[in-house]
């Protein structure tokens, strides 16, 4: 899944710390270039310096080189490196990493600081100029003196430049390196701070209730996003309006309905009594039967629409003992009927704060369910118990039962399934399942478990408080 907090998050660090890296780079160029220019400036001034104080030991008056007694050569002390190359009271360890020589025009050695392989003869070039004494690279610099008649050269290693330049590279890279890390660690509340409102409205969408249709409330939305809050605010609407419309065709229609079946159903009663044929009272039994199929569709039409208006009820204390005992009269007669065994288990005083009619038409629609699908003769059992913080309801039977490729089709609206003979609508497990979300509770289905070979047993668990 696509995430822009990931995506900026990565996308920033990275570029922060490219661009710093390029400017450090360039820093460490600059650095080297300046460091060089400097060196080579101290290096021409040094030789020229080496040469006017030489004549100055010797006397500028004579200037005649071969009365100006022998070659001096002088030797550095070595002082060991060390990890801060400190100086010492004998000297410092660079004095053998520099390195002068004075010739005359004939390339006889004059003066000089003598280090081996550094120096050793006259190079009769002027200007900048790299030799190795095998191990370094020395940066050398040469000047002809016209007036004293003599060659100089003043020379450096190589590595004296790259310490320094090292150092002031790694001095200035030290406040951008922890500048990056700051950012690194400052970039992702930064970012959450800024989708805090995308994030806002994400969990008033997500925490929405089906029916709550409500607009979102825009006012703190970020301008990026506010069109979007504006279309679904649209959309919302549009859908609520729908819905309602929905709603009331089809309250409207089962009202419609119900009465002129109840007409139907009068007049029907009264052909019977008035037919003397047992063909015309089996008619009119099917035309009954078809009138109290059609006015059940009707009431669970009603149902259902009330459901979906999502009304407020005041939730109560309901004895489910006392419940119980409404519904085992309510299915006395389709029990008879059919000869079914049914059966009750529930502990006394077994409460639930809750909807006492959602509950009731709950319940009633189980086992509505159960009694018209088990066949006589059969067993049906509704058991309620307490399971921690929620009410276990289990009503079983020993129906035909579902198979498991069928039990997600079956929460659908008017879903019969094949090869049953019983007539029904297809709404009264839409119905439970309406009800069952809106008390905040979830259902399932499994094989029964009574001692049956075929069933089905429903699984229902609602919040005691």
């Amino acid at each position: 899944m696509i995430s822009i907090r990931r995506y900026l998050r990565r996308v920033l660090l990275l570029s922060v710390t490219s661009i710093t890296a390029i400017a450090a780079l360039w820093s460490y160029h600059d650095t080297r270039d300046q460091i060089d220019e400097l060196f080579d400036a101290e290096l021409a001034q040094t030789a020229r310096t080496v040469v006017a104080l030489y004549f100055e030991y010797r006397g500028e008056a004579d200037r005649a080189l071969s009365k100006r007694g022998p070659s001096l050569q002088l030797a550095p002390t070595i002082i060991p490196d060390s990890l801060t190359d400190a100086p010492t009271r004998v000297g410092h360890p660079y004095e053998k990493k520099l390195a002068f020589q004075i010739w005359d025009a004939q390339g006889r050695a004059l003066l000089g600081m003598q280090l081996p392989g550094v120096l050793d003869s006259l190079t009769a070039e002027q200007g900048y100029t790299h030799l190795s004494d095998g191990e370094h690279d020395w940066r050398v610099f040469t000047l002809f003196d016209k007036d004293r008649k003599v060659w100089v050269s003043a020379a450096q290693r190589d590595d004296v430049r790259d310490e320094l330049t090292w150092q002031i590279a790694i001095r200035d890279l030290i406040p951008p390196v922890v500048g990056v890390l700051l950012i690194a660690v400052l970039i992702p509340f930064i970012i959450a701070r800024g989708f805090s409102s995308q994030l806002r409205i994400s969990r008033q969408i997500t925490e929405r209730q089906p029916t709550f249709l409500e607009p979102i409330d825009a006012s703190r939305a970020p301008e990026e996003i506010r069109g979007m809050v504006t279309a679904l605010n649209g959309l919302f609407a549009r859908l609520a309006q729908t819905l309602d419309k929905e709603r009331r065709f089809t309250a409207d229609a089962a009202h419609e309905l119900r009465t002129p079946l109840a007409g139907i159903k009068v007049h029907a009663q009264n052909l019977m009594e008035e037919t003397a044929t047992d063909s015309s009272h089996r008619a009119v039994r099917a035309i009954i039967n078809g009138v109290d199929r059609m006015t059940r569709v009707v009431e669970q039409l009603l149902t259902l629409s009330r459901l979906e208006s999502g009304q407020t009820v005041t939730r109560q204390n309901v004895d489910l003992n006392r419940l119980g005992q409404e519904l085992a009269r309510e299915m006395q007669p389709l029990v008879l009927q059919r000869a079914l065994h049914f059966e009750q288990a529930l502990p006394p005083g077994l409460r639930i704060h809750s909807y006492e009619n959602a509950l009731y038409v709950l319940l009633r629609n189980l086992l509505d369910n159960a009694v018209r699908y088990t066949p006589a003769g059969g067993e049906v059992r509704l058991a309620m118990a307490r399971q921690g913080q929620r009410l276990h309801i289990e009503v079983a039977d020993s129906g035909p039962g579902i198979a498991d490729d069928d039990q997600a089709r079956v929460f659908d609206r008017f879903v019969r399934l094949a090869g049953q003979g019983t007539s029904g609508s297809g709404l009264g497990l839409a119905i439970v399942k309406a009800l069952v979300e809106r008390l905040d509770g979830e259902i399932s289905l499994a094989p029964t478990s009574l001692e049956a070979p075929s069933g089905l047993s429903v699984h229902v668990y609602l919040p005691l408080a």
